[in-house]
This record gives C-alpha cells, sequence and structure tokens, in this order.
C-alpha cells in the first residue's frame, strides 16, 4: 500500500463518528484475540496434551518393561557357577553326567524330562549365564544336553 491509500484509510477514519470508531477499534481487538487464540494458544495446547500422552505412554512402557525383568539375585551372583548348575540341577530333577570347568566357562552334559531342562536352561540365562553352545538330542525318552555355559561379566 501506497502513501495515497493511507491518506485515504486516514480520510475515511476521520470521516467515522466517535461511536463507530470506537466500535471499529473493539472489533480489530476482537479479531487480534481470536487470531491470537487460533495461532497461538491452541496449538501450543495441543502440543502440549501430545506430550503428555507421550510422557504417560513411556512411563507405562518403562514399568511394563521393568515388571518384565527378572529380578537379579546378588547371593548367587557370588557363588561359582558349577555350584549354582549342579544346585540347580538337582533341584530341577535333571542328571549331570559330565561336567569340566574350562576357564570362564563351564562343559556340561545334562538329561532329564524336555520342560524341566529347557526351563533350566532358561532360568542360567535369565540368572546371567550366557549359552555358548547347545546340542540337544532325545534319547531314550529323555532329552540331553550338551551346554557351554558362561557368566556375564
Amino acid at each position: 500500500m501506497n502513501i495515497h491509500g493511507w491518506q485515504g484509510l486516514k480520510r475515511a477514519w476521520e470521516k467515522k463518528s466517535g461511536r463507530e470508531q470506537g466500535l471499529l477499534l473493539g472489533l480489530a481487538g476482537l479479531v487480534l484475540v481470536v487470531v491470537g487464540y487460533l495461532l497461538i494458544w491452541q496449538p501450543t495446547r495441543q502440543r502440549l496434551e501430545v506430550a503428555e500422552r507421550q510422557y504417560r505412554q513411556q512411563v507405562e512402557l518403562s514399568a511394563r518393561i521393568q515388571r518384565a525383568e527378572p529380578g537379579r539375585d546378588t547371593s548367587v551372583a557370588t557363588r561359582p557357577l558349577s555350584v549354582q548348575v549342579n544346585d540347580s540341577a538337582t533341584a530341577a530333577g535333571l542328571d549331570i553326567t559330565e561336567m569340566q570347568v574350562d576357564g570362564d566357562s563351564l562343559r556340561l552334559l545334562v538329561s532329564g524330562d524336555a520342560n524341566p531342562l529347557l526351563h533350566w536352561l532358561d532360568q542360567h540365562e535369565r540368572e546371567g549365564a550366557v549359552l555358548q553352545s547347545l546340542t540337544l538330542e532325545a534319547r531314550n525318552g529323555l532329552l540331553e544336553a550338551r551346554v557351554v555355559l558362561g557368566r556375564i561379566d
């Protein structure tokens, strides 16, 4: 808009009565409030709601993950792996026919019913042991496992 356009607006403004000028100023203020609400307040509020929802989802996910993690018994972790393996195999009703300690790892030949044997292997992994090698073979109605276990340090 050039200078002549501004002068025309000024003349039109001056022709309006004081009451009309007041109404136009009030209308301009209302338009500014509505535009400010639509362009600033509402989008900011929507972003805040999205951020709060994402935060609640992250808190819920964190709680679910913590519930899913197995608890670690520190007293078990301080015992030698061979003692842990022997005690837990006996408790599970499994037979250890061979056990060799090889540095940080333990070589085993374990036999028993399939479900207790697989549960026993899973239990050791959850307690911090690493299955470095595993071979399963069915013999005489039992499951036989050749296992090399190590410990996470």
